[in-house]
């Protein structure tokens, strides 16, 4: 066991650093590249100053997918047989900006706050990925998995 990690660490000496944001104007497609390409499952969307304005997790895709395909059963029940459905899919995962899909109640903590702090936040607020933010703006991401590896080193 080692005593010099805890639970009572400060979050910045487990966030990461390097995040991988979206602007306010960026599209879905944006979003999805960058989740396959980096293997990360929240995107944080940020404003003209850095502020974090939304974000957008695996979570907000799948209830894409979900509300574009009860539309599409509840009001064309046969639209296996349409291009237009394949259209509609591909816009909304596609070309639309990512405002339509982002959660816009981002959570977030503050770099000299501590892991303790952070878990008990996503707990209380039922959520895998916390935005660090400072006065510059975001400089940090934690994720669950950020637990996982301090609790490996405990």
């Amino acid at each position: 066991m080692n005593a010099t990690v805890t639970i009572d660490d400060h979050v910045e000496s487990w966030m990461n650093r390097k995040v991988h944001s979206v602007h306010r104007d960026a599209s879905v497609r944006d979003v999805l590249e960058i989740m396959a390409k980096e293997v990360i499952a929240s995107v944080p969307v940020v404003g003209e100053k850095g502020e974090v304005v939304g974000i957008v997790t695996l979570g907000d895709l799948a209830r894409v997918v979900l509300s574009t395909e009860q539309v599409l059963d509840s009001d064309f029940p046969h639209y296996e047989d349409c291009f237009w459905a394949v259209d509609l899919f591909q816009r909304r995962l596609g070309s639309d900006p990512v405002l339509n899909v982002m959660s816009e109640n981002v959570t977030c903590v503050r770099p000299d706050q501590s892991m303790r702090e952070a878990a008990l936040i996503m707990i209380r607020d039922r959520i895998r990925h916390l935005a660090v933010v400072d006065e510059r703006g975001l400089v940090g991401m934690l994720a669950a998995i950020d637990f996982v590896r301090l609790i490996a080193k405990v």
